[in-house]
Order: C-alpha cells, then structure tokens, then sequence
C-alpha cells in the first residue's frame, strides 16, 4: 500500500546570504508544485529565524519525491547552495499515521 510522502527540509543560511538563499528556494517552488505527484509546496520561516527556512512537503508517493530530487530545478538549487549554507540541510521524512 503507498502511502502520502511528507517531506520537512530545513536550510539555515550564513550569515549575511538570508536573501540569497530564500531566492533560490523561492526559485524552486513553481517547478516543484508542477511536478507530477506533488501535492503541496510551501516554504516556512521558524519564528525569530530569519536565515532558517523550512520547506514542507507532500507528495502522493515517495517514487514521486524521489523523481523530484533528479529534476533539474533540485539539482540547480543544490548546486547553488555550496556558499549559501551554514550547515547541511535538515531533511527528515515522515509517513501519515492519521490524517
């Protein structure tokens, strides 16, 4: 049985790339909610975290997330990402227990 696909990635930029790094990901949004199996993409600022994003997202299947990740606007944010990051994303995944 397939189950919804919820993925939470958290970026934190270094200091002084907070635009720079909210512009790539923002860059990544229309692609991302074009793509078959998406079912939701939003992006989120923890409150008081101005260089922290946090992109949620749902996808019908992880077959469908996990063609996301080879799509070329993914591959062309994480080439861009190198000098923007303080650290290496978060990305944790989640399945639906009750929905």
């Amino acid at each position: 049985m397939k189950t919804e696909h919820i993925v939470l990635a958290s970026a934190t930029a270094q200091p002084g790339k907070e635009a720079e790094l909210e512009a790539a990901l923002r860059e990544a949004v229309q692609p991302t909610r074009a793509q078959p199996g998406c079912l939701q993409f939003s992006l989120w600022r923890p409150a008081g975290a101005a260089g922290t994003l946090v992109g949620f997202e749902r996808w019908a299947s992880a077959e469908h997330h996990q063609a996301h990740l080879q799509g070329a606007h993914v591959q062309r944010l994480m080439s861009r990402m190198g000098g923007v990051l303080a650290a290496p994303p978060e990305i944790r995944v989640y399945e639906v227990v009750v929905a």
